[in-house]
């Protein structure tokens, strides 16, 4: 755990525990009793497709400045993993995507980095992008044209493979993905 931090509610020094019932140490409060959790980030990607092609995006900012990936993020409070997907293809490319219209295809778990990814994919009616600070370029590539050695998480090529076999038949499943030690397995739950 880090430095001592201060409660939240209160202001007092925290005290590194376990609190009774769990089996982590926790940064706790002894005056208000406030429990401090570190949980996993979740991240949301969102896959925006026009006819066989998916929409690419340079990335422009770290992590991973200059390599490839598609438009991705850390979920908001107060949102849904919906919005927050198409609220980050919107910051990222100015690509407006209905929430409602997006359907979950992947779950991911990255424990080494305590993430968890949620990808999502919908069609676009119409397609004008503008790059931005956070993508240098936009493309839309088929599976042959992806810029796959530039790919900025290759935690996730082989789910975004997957995606395009699944685009290609139209035919989509939903699927869980891990990335641990080093291992990358993807299976279909639906």
């Amino acid at each position: 755990m880090s430095d001592r931090p201060f409660c939240r509610r209160c202001g007092t020094p925290l005290t590194e525990r376990v609190p009774k019932g769990d089996h982590k140490p926790r940064w706790c409060c002894e005056a208000c009793n406030f429990i401090e959790y570190d949980n996993p980030k979740i991240i949301v990607a969102c896959i925006a497709t026009v006819g066989d092609r998916v929409l690419w995006i340079k990335r422009g900012t770290p992590p991973k400045q200059g390599c490839w990936a598609q438009p991705s993020g850390f979920m908001e409070n107060g949102e849904t993993p919906e919005q927050a997907a198409a609220r980050e293809l919107f910051e990222e490319t100015g690509v407006v995507m209905d929430p409602a219209k997006l359907n979950l295809f992947l779950v991911g778990s990255l424990p080494a980095i305590s993430e968890v990814y949620l990808v999502y994919y919908g069609e676009l009616n119409e397609f004008q992008a503008t790059v931005s600070d956070e993508a240098l370029e936009i493309r839309l590539c088929n599976e042959s044209e992806a810029p796959w050695e530039e790919y900025a998480y290759p935690e996730v090529i082989e789910a975004t493979r997957q995606f395009y076999r699944d685009h290609t038949k139209r035919t989509y499943g939903v699927y869980r993905g891990r990335y641990v030690d080093g291992v990358n397995t993807i299976e279909r739950v639906n």
